[in-house]
């Protein structure tokens, strides 16, 4: 279902090879500018955007943008942004996510409150100081209870992380994965694994993993990379309007606090399945009416 590309002319090793070696290469340099450039802000929150923004373009976008180029003539292609998508299902997309709330955030809870075997108890401690360091750093970034601060969150942390990501790990690494030996489902379940493990917060891993095999498949199904784009950008700016609102700390993928009960859990669940057997059927019929209009122009 992706969009096709020239076989003869791909090299999604090399893609891959300057994906990895650009994210790993702007990450250390970004480790090193932070020690020197944070001691220099007098307000550590202005640094921390500063860097997040750095940390956007420099760590996820020009990589994803370089071997997008190294892997094919077509990159527009490859990265699935040529197509935009139709208004009914970015719709459903977003009624998607917000009708998973309660069935997430039980998943969260139960992930937040996994405890490991005593004999793992340094690597258990670790995790957690991990996994504090990443909420002090969220509490920075939204800041005090003021409308700016509102709206820088959703800007760096909703806007540009939602794209920077999904341009990375759904546009590039999903799509050169799925050209090479893992073929396409391979490639999303790696690609959400590899997306959830690198956000470096393993108490919240399961929550992470689904969201990214829901973007995977949206991709999948779609054909454009801006829907995944769109629930992303959804799903963390209504966790920054919630924790703004009731001046909490959020994790990317919790958008509303309090866990529910299971069975509020599990109506949502049944839901959301449906919402998503809905939005399937309806995307299977768009690119196959795109397809004969597209079919139909060649021949004429």
């Amino acid at each position: 279902m992706y969009n096709r590309l020239n076989k003869s002319t791909l090299n999604p090793g090399a893609g891959l090879a300057v994906l990895i070696g650009g994210y790993l290469f702007f990450l250390c340099l970004l480790s090193f500018a932070s020690e020197w450039l944070l001691p220099r802000f007098e307000n550590m929150q202005k640094g921390l955007r500063i860097i997040y923004i750095f940390q956007a373009v420099f760590v996820f976008i020009i990589p994803a943008l370089m071997a997008s180029v190294v892997t094919t003539r077509l990159p527009a292609r490859l990265l699935c942004i040529e197509r935009r998508p139709a208004p009914i299902p970015v719709l459903l997309t977003v009624m998607v996510m917000l009708v998973s709330i309660p069935a997430m955030n039980l998943i969260i809870k139960w992930n937040a409150g996994i405890s490991l075997p005593e004999s793992m108890h340094g690597l258990e401690e670790w995790m957690r100081n991990l996994e504090s360091s990443a909420e002090d750093t969220i509490n920075i970034l939204i800041g005090s209870h003021t409308v700016g601060n509102l709206i820088m969150s959703v800007l760096i942390i909703g806007v540009l992380a939602g794209f920077s990501e999904e341009l990375f790990f759904r546009g590039a690494m999903q799509r050169i994965l799925s050209e090479m030996r893992l073929g396409a489902h391979g490639a999303i379940w790696l690609t959400a694994i590899i997306f959830s493990a690198l956000h470096m917060q393993f108490f919240g891993f399961f929550p992470r993993l689904i969201l990214g095999l829901l973007f995977g498949y949206i991709l999948y199904w779609s054909k454009s990379l801006w829907m995944p784009i769109v629930a992303h950008i959804f799903n963390n700016s209504l966790a920054c309007i919630v924790s703004w609102c009731q001046n909490k700390t959020i994790s990317e993928a919790e958008v509303v606090p309090e866990g529910p009960d299971i069975a509020y859990a599990l109506c949502s669940a049944l839901i959301t399945v449906f919402a998503l057997v809905v939005l399937y059927r309806k995307l299977r019929r768009s690119n196959k009416m795109k397809n004969e209009t597209e079919n139909s122009e060649k021949i004429v």
